[in-house]
């Protein structure tokens, strides 16, 4: 908000700066779209960001599996599964019958995931619409060999759709198969140069690669290929890694510049503001996967996987395993994911549509305040993971308290979404008052205004003056503290100033 002390000057915005939270606003929300009738959605929509990477190139010698999910439906969740067969853990929508799986590990140290591929052939009926196939995969392999006989055997049959499939198991193979409808191509990541393999949603086996079209998710791609090759250099691809560098990353196609907060103008948006379509984090990203292999030796059912649900923005990742004969209730409730849940309900609060897109306003990620959303959510998900390895390592761990143990974390993740409370808002006021070189501010309280009934605050109010605009990362200079809703400064600057009040949340 910026107004002149000039006296002819009478309308000013005054930022009551309350932080908001993240996650974006559904383009579409049906359970799911028809694929057959309105593909050129469908694409848009099912997105998608995937990468496999082998023991090699990782720090501690265990292949990492990540797939950010893009979907229009929202509502996610986690699933246990037991039916005869191989026990698994399986990523899905809320509440579906069990059958489809998009995602997920089993006991016996086999992962998979997978993405649409849109310039591979196309062909026709078939098997595996929806995550079907996925779920018979997580059911009966137990190695990437098994998933590539399921693909022979398939071959002959057809497939519905075009994907790439990405998994590892328990033996060290670590592979990426770009299947078509009657046809695959296996990679291998220890046989590639770089020793990991990223896809959006295209395939290098498949057509017009010289000219990537946008759907195809060329920056997503090269964004993820980047940050991987980058990790790998230094020793640092983990998954801790890939969620809080990878998965979240919102660089926007042609962002070289990018930091956060986004110090600068993209396009023709609002100062700091991000696009959030062709980044990896999307409007649409709903779950996120990192699927992390076991040693030699070492059980086959600890293979860990590190979970999300809502909006890598604004989400907090925790741990299951398949060994603890269940999933947190917080991801598969009678009602859905209570993560999800929070995390959903909090979407508004970092996003704003700008120009009929769906942005993110950075500088409420991270700020030289310290009150931005991952100025809190990456501290506790540091301390998770740290605790996870601490807890492997030490005196006190037993596979029969692995149950527990992931409960506990998950509660701290559900919990502490349902009561974070954003240190700061925004709201519009008009009219200030100019008189005798006095500028005098007002603003409507709190409780006056309809933020829903779990946001509480008390009448305490900072309020801070700069030279420079506040959304820029500038925190500006502490003037006054108050319980009033109005205040004078007596000592206004000349020429244009800068306001913002802030009220603070108990």
């Amino acid at each position: 908000m910026q107004f002149t002390t000039h006296k002819s000057f009478c309308k000013v915005l005054v930022f009551f700066s309350l932080l908001a939270l993240f996650c974006l606003i559904p383009l579409y929300n049906a359970e799911f779209p028809d694929l057959t009738t309105n593909s050129f959605l469908a694409e848009q929509l099912i997105g998608c960001t995937t990468g496999i990477a082998c023991g090699a190139v990782t720090p501690d010698g265990r292949p990492l599996l990540w797939k950010t999910r893009d979907v229009g439906n929202g509502n996610q969740e986690y699933h246990y599964v037991d039916d005869g067969r191989i026990p698994f853990i399986g990523l899905c929508y809320s509440n579906e019958n069990g059958f489809r799986y998009y995602a997920g590990v089993n006991a016996a140290g086999f992962a998979v995931e997978n993405s649409n591929s849109y310039n591979l052939p196309e062909g026709g009926g078939g098997w595996d619409a929806f995550g079907n196939m996925q779920a018979h995969m997580l059911a009966t392999c137990r190695t990437v060999d098994d998933l590539e006989h399921l693909l022979d055997s398939t071959n002959r049959t057809g497939r519905s759709f075009n994907y790439n499939y990405g998994t590892f198991d328990a033996f060290g193979d670590a592979a990426m198969f770009e299947a078509a409808c009657s046809s695959y191509v296996r990679i291998d990541a220890a046989e590639t140069q770089e020793g990991f393999i990223v896809r959006s949603n295209y395939s290098y086996s498949g057509d017009a690669l010289d000219n990537r079209a946008r759907n195809w998710g060329p920056n997503r791609h090269d964004r993820a290929y980047a940050l991987y090759r980058h990790a790998i250099e230094n020793e640092e691809l983990t998954p801790k890694y890939i969620f809080q560098k990878v998965a979240r990353n919102l660089a926007a196609e042609g962002m070289d510049d990018y930091t956060l907060p986004y110090d600068n103008y993209y396009e023709d948006l609002p100062f700091g503001m991000i696009p959030l379509d062709g980044t990896i984090c999307r409007s649409t990203s709903r779950s996120v996967m990192v699927a992390q292999g076991i040693l030699p030796n070492e059980r086959p059912d600890l293979t860990t996987l590190w979970g999300m649900v809502g909006n890598p923005v604004g989400c907090i990742a925790s741990p299951m395993w398949v060994r603890a004969g269940s999933v947190p209730v917080e991801y598969d409730g009678p009602n859905g994911s209570e993560i999800c849940d929070h995390s959903m309900d909090i979407s508004d609060w970092i996003t704003k549509t700008q120009n009929f897109e769906t942005c993110i306003e950075s500088w409420k990620l991270h700020n030289t305040e310290g009150n931005g959303i991952w100025d809190w959510s990456f501290a506790i998900e540091s301390n998770i993971f740290d605790r996870v390895e601490s807890y492997f390592q030490s005196d006190n761990f037993s596979l029969d308290m692995l149950e527990n143990f992931q409960m506990l974390l998950a509660r701290q993740v559900s919990d502490s979404l349902e009561n974070w409370l954003p240190p700061y808002y925004e709201v519009e006021v008009f009219e200030p008052i100019f008189w005798d070189n006095h500028v005098l501010i007002y603003w409507t309280p709190p409780e006056e205004m309809d933020l829903g009934p779990e946001i509480r605050y008390l009448p305490r109010y900072n309020v801070f003056r700069s030279s420079e605009p506040f959304p820029n990362d500038n925190q500006g200079e502490l003037i006054a503290h108050t319980t009033e809703t109005i205040f004078s400064d007596l000592d206004p600057p000349n020429g244009f100033a800068f306001y913002r009040v802030e009220a603070i949340s108990q």
